[in-house]
């Protein structure tokens, strides 16, 4: 019986992560190989080799959006040098973007799924910076019921160990608040909302026993 022989890579990371951008853009999400797809859709890692195979695939908007995801996954580097903790994926994913030569196919795999990881973290960044900078301030005092109209719903996010969702919004007031709800809500909604203040955090007002109305 033959032996397995590892296929040796030597590409160029630029190319890679382009390509990687270019599958990301052709199915507008990350699909991994274990994914039902329909619509003629096929896993990034797929279209991905492809494009490798077949450059004129990758468009230079690919190949600068490959260069911003790779650098965003290069500064997790400086988070290590303030001494912040990033968990092993962000290790592995900031070990591969500082490789100016990919060699193995489990960093091909990986590199597939970052345009994907960017797109969430550039999200989620843009929430954040949204909350902690909002200027409407705390809402009431404690105990105090309150009532809101055309609240934005900036995330919703379920907790397993609660079993709910926990629901981000700023006020028409740009008030930020947080509340737990048990149905999920879209991000973009507008609710009107009545609910008691429990707590003030460090950047928003958290709500219980919130109802829409």
């Amino acid at each position: 019986m033959a032996r397995y022989v590892k296929p040796v890579l030597n590409l160029n990371a630029d190319d890679v992560w382009a390509a990687a951008c270019a599958a990301q853009r052709t199915n507008g999400a990350y699909i991994n190989a274990y994914q039902l797809v329909e619509n003629g859709q096929r896993p990034n890692r797929e279209i991905m080799t492809q494009a490798l195979e077949n450059t004129s695939l990758i468009t230079d908007a690919d190949r600068e959006e490959g260069k911003v995801v790779r650098q965003h996954f290069k500064g997790l580097t400086f988070k290590i040098l303030q001494g912040i903790k990033i968990n092993d994926f962000e290790n592995t994913a900031m070990l591969i973007a500082n490789r100016d030569v990919i060699t193995d196919s489990y960093d091909l795999a990986v590199i597939a799924s970052l345009p994907g990881c960017y797109a969430r973290d550039k999200k989620r960044n843009e929430i954040n910076k949204r909350v902690r900078f909002a200027s409407g301030g705390f809402i009431g005092r404690v105990g105090d019921k309150v009532t809101r109209n055309d609240v934005e719903v900036l995330r919703c996010l379920y907790s397993q160990q609660w079993n709910t969702y926990f629901v981000t919004c700023l006020t028409a007031d740009d008030e930020a608040v947080f509340f737990s709800y048990k149905k999920e809500v879209a991000a973009g909604t507008k609710l009107n909302i009545q609910g008691t203040v429990k707590a003030h955090r460090e950047d928003s007002t958290q709500l219980n026993r919130v109802k829409v109305i």
